[in-house]
């Protein structure tokens, strides 16, 4: 083996070591996130509980009790509704970070081939026909990637509107339950 491949196999090896630990370093972040999202929501939570614990202590009879427990589902539906989208923030911008690693790896590998195939280029054993057949599979192998990073953007961002969106209903259930109840409290 040649000094210049063994030098070349270095930097390969090295820039696949840089976009591993860049991937994790940014998985890690995401998961510190995540970490800080699931305290935060269990630190609320509890904090919500005693104060209901504390209300539900002076509650003297059953439609008292019925509409404290209603007054309670839309809060809770917000609380849900704000820690999806949170998570969504969160996955989203997981994804756009590995998207762009992966974007500028897939870049990177097609210009290599596209630099070896010019060096080859000049070489006496190529045909035509086997050097059009290699750039025609270059070209189909970027569009087919470029086809697939474009649906699976168009699939993870339809999941993350249908998460947005249920949240969202939710809330709005509860809202509308909420003011039902308000009124069946005025009528008494």
């Amino acid at each position: 083996m040649q000094a210049s491949d063994l030098e070349s196999l270095k930097a390969v090896q090295a820039a696949s070591f840089d976009i591993v630990v860049g991937l994790t370093t940014k998985t890690l972040n995401a998961c510190e996130q995540l970490t800080a999202l699931g305290m935060q929501m269990l630190s609320e939570s509890l904090a919500a509980s005693q104060k209901h614990v504390l209300k539900a202590a002076t509650v003297k009879d059953v439609p008292e009790l019925v509409a404290l427990q209603m007054s309670l589902v839309e809060p809770a539906t917000e609380s849900m509704r704000s820690c999806a989208l949170r998570l969504c923030e969160i996955a989203a911008g997981a994804r756009a970070e590995y998207q762009k690693v992966a974007q500028a790896h897939f870049d990177s590998s097609l210009r290599n081939m596209q630099q070896a195939f010019d060096k080859a280029q000049g070489a006496p054993i190529r045909t035509d026909g086997t050097w059009s057949a290699w750039q025609s599979t270059l070209a189909s192998t970027a569009a087919f990637y470029d086809s697939m990073q474009q649906a699976t953007r168009y699939a993870i961002e339809l999941a993350e509107h249908q998460v947005i969106d249920a949240a969202t209903a939710a809330s709005s259930a509860a809202r509308k339950i909420n003011a039902e109840s308000a009124r069946t409290e005025a009528r008494r």
